[in-house]
């Protein structure tokens, strides 16, 4: 949730790579009748493998031509409607959520063209709204919210059936093993801090900054670096929608001064970052995490403000968009 609000641009990231490699594994087994879908889910840890019917570990999608559905077959083979099933949510969901966001879009764009006055709130909801657009493009074949995984066995040399037990009775266990395991780690893992593609950023605090846009998910195609091109296109519009309140009305001249500078310091953010980000001298790791820390700042600025500028609203922001002006010859 706080990674949505201040840094955007890195969910923005996060759900291209899940794309890109879900598109992969699409590609790499289409004989096994995988889809896009399928991709997103094995990202998602939609395959879990069991001995018997405890479950072990969820796979990661490159691990899966070592198992099968029942241990004796080939690769995992699902229909996408039954992964559908699992989702809890739908096109018609989606589509809803996509024409509520670009009504409040174009709602803002009509009282610009009238000359009614955009608040700052306005304006910053629709730099959100415009990331979320993209979101759901990129997600858009993606199952939401799904509970229970399929289960895959490792393939056994036997043709021998495999006993799935008592499944009531073992399924808690499971989980609570699961649980303690995770947990028994928990201290290790946040000492060591996450994993990246590059060894040489070994400072603890870089890597932890830069694990959304660095490594979102363990696959081979997170080593292609396309996507970054993407991701910064992303962030130049999303700070140039906040420079379109240049010439908004602000209740101080500080406050005004202050949009000003953070706009302008979350647009040309990745410009700044880019030539740091490809270096891992020691120096190059501090001004990171110096633009990092200004960037930010800059963030929080634009969070604050347009709440701030609530307390004294033009006249004109409380007006009305006279619809029936659009309409030619009314």
């Amino acid at each position: 949730m706080l990674a949505a609000l201040f840094v955007p641009e890195a969910m923005i990231g996060w759900a291209l790579k899940q794309r890109l490699a879900a598109a992969e594994l699409a590609k790499n087994h289409k004989g096994d009748g995988w889809t896009t879908t399928h991709g997103f889910f094995a990202i998602m840890g939609g395959f879990m493998e069991y001995e018997g019917n405890r479950p072990i570990r969820v796979l990661l999608p490159e691990e899966l031509n070592s198992y099968s559905l029942t241990g004796n077959g080939d690769f995992p083979r699902i229909a996408k409607e039954e992964i559908e099933d699992k989702s809890k949510g739908d096109a018609i969901s989606k589509a809803l959520v996509i024409l509520q966001t670009n009504w409040f879009v174009v709602q803002c764009i009509a009282r610009g063209v009238q000359g009614l006055p955009v608040t700052e709130l306005e304006l910053v909801t629709v730099a959100f709204a415009t990331l979320n657009f993209v979101m759901y493009l990129l997600w858009w074949d993606k199952p939401l919210n799904v509970q229970r995984g399929v289960r895959v066995y490792k393939k056994r040399d036997t043709d021998e059936p495999i006993d799935d037990g008592d499944i009531e009775a073992t399924r808690s266990v499971g989980f609570w093993d699961a649980l303690g395991d995770a947990l028994s780690d928990l201290g290790a893992a946040i000492v060591r801090g996450p994993m990246t593609e590059e060894p040489e950023m070994a400072t603890w605090l870089i890597r932890v900054l830069m694990w959304p846009l660095v490594k979102p998910l363990i696959f081979s195609l997170a080593k292609t670096r396309t996507w970054r091109v993407a991701v910064v296109v992303v962030t130049l519009a999303f700070g140039g929608i906040h420079c379109i309140g240049w010439s908004f009305a602000f209740p101080s001249g500080a406050e005004h001064i202050l949009w000003r500078v953070a706009s302008v310091t979350i647009t040309t953010f990745p410009i700044l970052l880019i030539p740091a980000g490809f270096s891992h001298s020691s120096f190059a790791n501090s001004l990171y995490f110096a633009l990092v820390f200004i960037y930010m700042l800059s963030r929080l600025v634009l969070l604050v403000l347009p709440f701030l500028s609530l307390r004294s609203l033009p006249t004109a922001a409380y007006h009305l968009i006279h619809w029936t002006s659009f309409i030619p010859h009314v």
